[in-house]
């Protein structure tokens, strides 16, 4: 009796465990990964001989540019939900004095909290305006494939794609490595003395704004952290003839060993979080509950067979003898 209570004790309890290895997957996986609704973080990539055109002084100059981007979630919008994220990412250019370079952009993005790919909403906007943004942004999917994906750009107005390249290690993390090419076009149009769009003549010109950039994006593949970025930004003025004038900046950007550490160490924790929850937690309560199941079965039918030992016997009171006729 004590085998079999035994027995079902351990089926009961394997049989719990098997159903929370399966509640796991289908109820905690989704809910804890995903994309948060309070994501912080900030990226820095410099040039110590980039290119631009300083506003104040009307001179092209060259020296030392820092772009610094700032990614803040924002849980409170009304356009944040279980499967949406709102996020606001800024970027910033300074020289080594902390003058503004160029203008600074900021984006509201909405995020779907799964895929990573930005979906449409009331909150997106590109600098204070309604925008209609399309692909990815701040950072890859989880579980980014070995495949091509759209990624948006700021200064282009528009997403392009990033071809997968190939699997590489960074800092001793097994990264996927995406190029991403923005061909020469024109962004926009200004009003400039056509000596700064290449001209010769006095007075005023319609300049057309140029912009280019070749990047290269290092994904961690599990989170999608974006853990390195190197980029040639190139922003020139083009005249109504065609002649280049000057450049508004040209640079090519990337961080510093110290910041890569970083970014590695903080995506390795990440991916091993979403490893632990969605694989290790789930596969462990599958072996230990299926064991216990296993295990208590045995008891239980061993039990069902099991046959009296010689005490059973013994301890059985002997037949009353049959009355023998006389």
């Amino acid at each position: 009796m004590r085998r079999r209570a035994l027995g079902l004790s351990l089926l009961a309890l394997g049989a719990v465990l098997l159903g929370a290895a399966l509640a796991v997957r289908l109820f905690l996986v989704p809910t804890m990964v995903r994309l948060p609704l309070d994501q912080t973080g900030s990226t820095t990539v410099a040039d110590d001989n980039a290119t631009w055109f300083d506003q104040e002084t009307l001179e092209q100059k060259s020296g030392p540019v820092e772009a610094n981007v700032v990614v803040q979630g924002d849980p409170t919008s009304e356009d944040a939900t279980d499967d949406v994220a709102v996020w606001v990412s800024g970027t910033t250019i300074t020289d080594e004095d902390g003058d503004i370079v160029t203008p600074p952009t900021e984006m509201v993005t909405c995020l779907d909290r799964h895929t990573a790919a930005s979906v449409s909403c009331d909150s997106a906007r590109l600098n204070d305006e309604p925008a209609d943004i399309e692909g990815l942004t701040v950072t890859f999917p989880l579980g980014t494939e070995r495949r091509d994906y759209d990624v948006w750009n700021s200064n282009a107005g528009a997403a392009s794609t990033a071809r997968y390249v190939g699997e590489e290690e960074l800092e001793g993390l097994s990264v996927y490595r995406f190029e991403q090419d923005i061909p020469e076009q024109v962004i926009d149009q200004r009003e400039v003395p056509a000596s700064l769009a290449g001209g010769t003549e006095s007075g005023n010109v319609t300049a057309d704004v140029v912009f280019s950039n070749d990047r290269v994006l290092y994904v961690e593949p599990t989170s999608g952290s974006i853990v390195k970025v190197t980029e040639n930004p190139v922003t020139t003025l083009r005249g109504p003839d065609g002649a280049t004038g000057v450049t508004v900046l040209s640079a090519e950007l990337a961080p510093e060993d110290a910041a890569v550490a970083k970014k590695v160490a903080e995506a390795s924790d990440t991916r091993d979080q979403i490893r632990l929850v969605s694989a290790t937690l789930p596969l462990a309560l599958l072996v230990i509950g299926a064991v216990l199941v296993l295990i208590g079965l045995f008891l239980v039918l061993r039990a069902g067979r099991r046959t009296p030992d010689r005490h059973e016997f013994a301890a059985r009171p002997e037949p009353a003898p049959v009355p023998q006729a006389s």
